[in-house]
């Protein structure tokens, strides 16, 4: 383990905060989870230590950030419809959505 779970809740919240902007509150961060070893969806089947950070979502629902421990960078966000968004820095620092 690389990362402590402190370092990934402030990740968590710079990445959430980047993509969900004013709809982004802290209290919606419910669990964070270290996983070793875990077959990730992006890239897909890459087995890598991870961190999924567990988020309270619309209807009563659960969103989930994975971070690579290694990197300590997001790889994907994952709705509760189990659409999977990669995410990247873009030039300014801030973090997105890949197309």
């Amino acid at each position: 383990m690389k990362n402590t779970e402190k370092q990934i809740l402030e990740i968590a919240k710079k990445v959430l905060q980047d993509l969900n902007g004013e709809y982004y509150d802290e209290k919606n961060l419910v669990k964070i989870t270290f996983n070793k070893n875990d077959t990730v969806a992006r890239p897909f089947g890459a087995i890598i230590d991870t961190w999924t950070v567990s988020i309270d979502a619309l209807f009563n629902n659960r969103d989930f950030l994975t971070i690579s421990d290694e990197t300590g960078e997001p790889l994907y966000y994952q709705n509760f419809n189990t659409l999977i968004a990669e995410i990247e820095k873009n030039s300014d620092g801030k973090y997105v959505t890949k197309n």
